[in-house]
């Protein structure tokens, strides 16, 4: 297959051309340079799940009944080695967040990337799968004061985890995720992490 539209599109950080064919690109940052996370033994993998397509659906009570917060799936194999079971809470830690933690920054407690662990033959050793849309730290989960009112917060809204501030980020760019320089999107599938059992 070729892709003309490709080939002839150069990389906006080298200024070398795209190859109008497909091929494999080992993980790298925005200049091309492989990115090895020694340590860091999990791929981590996004989707969705069919009671929360959205992460605006946590706001509906009616869908937290069918499913209240997410998991993070892991194989029998990852359990074993990790000595997890099914229910366990995990931190999820990467070489970008090597805390596991998000700083609100607004005198807030560090927020921990802590999720439960569910253990799953369908899903292929060595790879870590959450949904998207649960684990809100802000979309209503905790109170806010607005012109000196407090507002109270859904603590539901934050139940299970989000894993947007483990991904891994551009060593050359700093403050931006792994970026696709041919389609402009984020790259959700190459973040290595690790798992540490909590409580």
């Amino acid at each position: 297959m070729y892709m003309e539209k490709v080939a002839v599109a150069k990389n906006s950080m080298t200024g070398e051309r795209f190859g109008g064919m497909a091929w494999y690109y080992p993980i790298a940052d925005s200049l091309g340079r492989p990115i090895d996370d020694p340590g860091f033994d999990m791929t981590v993998i996004t989707h969705r799940v069919i009671e929360h397509t959205k992460s605006r659906t946590i706001a509906n009570g009616w869908l937290r009944e069918l499913l209240p917060e997410n998991f993070l799936q892991i194989a029998q194999q990852d359990a074993e080695r990790y000595g997890l079971k099914s229910g366990d809470l995990v931190r999820v830690e990467s070489a970008s967040n090597p805390t596991g933690t998000l700083d609100l920054g607004n005198g807030n407690s560090l927020v921990p990337m802590v999720g439960r662990v569910q253990v799953s033959e369908g899903i292929r050793p060595g790879v870590l799968a959450y949904s998207l849309g649960f684990g809100h730290w802000a979309y209503g989960s905790r109170d806010v004061e607005v012109d000196g009112v407090r507002i109270p917060g859904d603590p539901d809204r934050a139940r299970g985890v989000h894993l947007n501030p483990v991904l891994r980020t551009d060593p050359h760019l700093t403050n931006t995720c792994l970026e696709d320089l041919v389609g402009g999107s984020a790259v959700f599938y190459d973040t290595r992490a690790r798992l540490v059992k909590v409580g």
